[in-house]
């Protein structure tokens, strides 16, 4: 595929996405709510669509394991492709099902908005012409910026005569480095990785582990941070890496929509559940395993449990 054809498919794409999308509100505000559950999840793939273009070079099956760790935006796609497909229109019993709540797909429908507006300001896509992207380079964190240049040295042998003018009086260094204390540098704006993994720390991550009643070292093998307990057997504090971040987002995310089911997050994780993908085994035992993929299929399922309450609800 041409770089042309690339930048017409993904600007392509996110027009459907916001065409999928603007339908999806409108019969939501009319209140039919079982064909707007299906256009969102189509504007859903779109958008991961979309996106895996960018990455892989050319159009393909819109799987977020083809959208590289770098992507500042994958964290976010995951979240929106744990909202599942639309159930079945019609029971066994050949009646119709009951569509899913307007309150389940309010915010679903809310961040995918967002995200579209994402992905159009970085590929600069204009929604409603039907020209291509400006650009098809995959989203990447901004470079880091760099020092500013050293201040420069006045020449050798500059004296008040050359120069015409009255040296500069020199302050205390003492007062000037307290005031440098007292007043530090704005920090930079974190780049939109960082900014996706907001308030996320090791101090939140054994928040979730004393909430789900994990084993310490179980934990932290879960999240893959070496080094064990500090040498006097305690929790270490530490800054987390991005790796270590998205999957503590990944739990965070779990741990919400138990509590969202009304579920006790310990005594959900430890019960053994027959369906897909458990098999039989506690969640807790594929989460360990499988880790970051383990944590997104719990979530999968329990957002389809909370699809088929929302049905019987109405």
């Amino acid at each position: 595929m041409t770089r042309a054809a690339l930048r017409q498919s993904i600007a392509s794409l996110l027009r459907l996405a916001n065409g999928d999308l603007q339908d999806a509100q409108t019969l939501l505000d009319a209140g039919t709510t079982r064909n707007a559950a299906r256009l969102l999840r189509q504007a859903l793939t779109g958008l991961i669509e979309a996106t895996v273009a960018a990455e892989q070079g050319h159009t393909g099956p819109a799987g977020t394991s083809r959208i590289d760790e770098d992507n500042p935006l994958k964290a976010d796609l995951l979240r929106l492709d744990a909202f599942p497909g639309p159930a079945a229109a019609m029971r066994q019993d050949g009646r119709l099902a009951k569509p899913p709540s307007t309150t389940f797909l309010m915010g679903p429908l809310r961040d995918a908005g967002r995200m579209l507006e994402r992905l159009k300001r970085h590929f600069g896509v204009d929604l409603e012409g039907s020209g291509q992207a400006r650009t098809a380079d995959p989203p990447r964190p901004p470079p880091p910026e760099p020092p500013p240049p050293p201040a420069a040295k006045p020449p050798r042998g500059t004296n008040r005569r050359e120069t015409g003018r009255a040296p500069a009086p020199v302050s205390d260094p003492v007062p000037a480095r307290a005031a440098a204390r007292a007043k530090p540098a704005k920090p930079a704006s974190p780049p939109p990785a960082e900014r996706s993994h907001a308030g996320l720390s090791s101090g939140s991550f054994w928040a979730l582990v004393d909430r789900w009643k994990l084993a310490d070292l179980a934990a932290l093998d879960l999240i893959g941070h070496g080094g064990g307990l500090t040498a006097k057997g305690t929790r270490p504090r530490f800054k987390l890496s991005e790796a270590e971040a998205e999957i503590v987002a990944a739990m965070r995310f779990l741990d919400e929509t138990l509590e969202q089911l009304g579920l006790d997050p310990a005594k959900w994780l430890q019960a053994p559940l027959r369906p897909a993908p458990f098999g039989g085994g506690k969640p807790i035992g594929l989460i360990l395993k499988a880790r970051l993929q383990g944590l997104r299929e719990a979530s999968h399922y329990l957002m389809q449990i909370g699809l088929r309450r929302s049905l019987e609800e109405r």
